[in-house]
């Protein structure tokens, strides 16, 4: 896909107020021929669904999914103080997506710059580059939950992804690179087939996980999950 493809793509994602990894859905129980039974006493309260799992499909045909909140773009301002900080231009595709889409907020937790989308410890992009010593060039672009993240280096002509995934106990070691450029990985958010950040070990040698590793690890987790009585069967 070419960047104003993959611009069109996520805006209208987050103009349909579709545009998170999770969805919040009306309490209730997906029934084996795949219905969506709403809890007769609706207290307000709301459950966590993964987008596209059975659960959400069934949720939405009930009519039984919440619209996320609209998304507003960043200040104009705000993009040239990130570029200040980080001591690059940020990525052409990247600079559209905060100005004239969203100023983070969408896909697993797409950070944003200033006034927008923050980390866990609500810190946007901004905060991270300025307040920790992160390798020169990277721009974290999504949080994903302890303390793992997906940059981009922005000194890179082909702005190619990095991981980090401190996890491991590697501390500042944890950066690795990916076989992704930023477009790609926006391109994967989109089609379904992003992963997050992994760091593994092959004997003395660290390395992200492959594609393959990612799926055998996934499907490990849905058998445990059936086994455990978390979920009657995989998604």
């Amino acid at each position: 896909m070419r960047d104003d493809e993959i611009l069109a793509a996520i805006a209208a994602r987050v103009a349909d107020r579709d545009y998170r990894d999770e969805v919040f859905v009306r309490r209730g129980t997906l029934t084996e021929t795949g219905v969506w039974l709403v809890d007769a006493a609706d207290d307000g309260t709301r459950q966590v669904e993964p987008r596209g799992s059975r659960a959400h499909l069934a949720a939405l045909a009930a009519g039984a999914v919440d619209p996320l909140p609209e998304l507003a773009p960043a200040r104009v301002e705000a993009v040239e103080e990130a570029e200040r900080v980080l001591g690059h231009a940020l990525p052409p595709l990247l600079r559209r997506i905060y100005l004239e889409v969203a100023n983070g907020g969408f896909g697993p937790d797409v950070l944003g710059v200033a006034g927008g989308h923050e980390d866990d410890l609500e810190r946007t992009a901004v905060d991270i580059r300025r307040d920790r010593d992160d390798p020169p060039g990277l721009w974290a672009v999504c949080s994903w939950g302890c303390a793992i993240a997906s940059y981009v280096d922005c000194a890179d002509p082909g702005y190619r992804m990095w991981g980090f995934d401190p996890t491991t106990g590697r501390g500042m070691d944890a950066f690795f690179p990916e076989d992704l450029t930023l477009a790609q990985w926006f391109e994967r958010w989109l089609d379904g087939t992003l992963n997050q950040p992994w760091l593994i070990q092959d004997g003395d040698v660290w390395r992200g996980a492959t594609d393959a590793e990612h799926a055998a690890a996934h499907a490990e987790m849905l058998a445990w999950a059936v086994n455990e009585g978390w979920i009657a069967s995989a998604p």
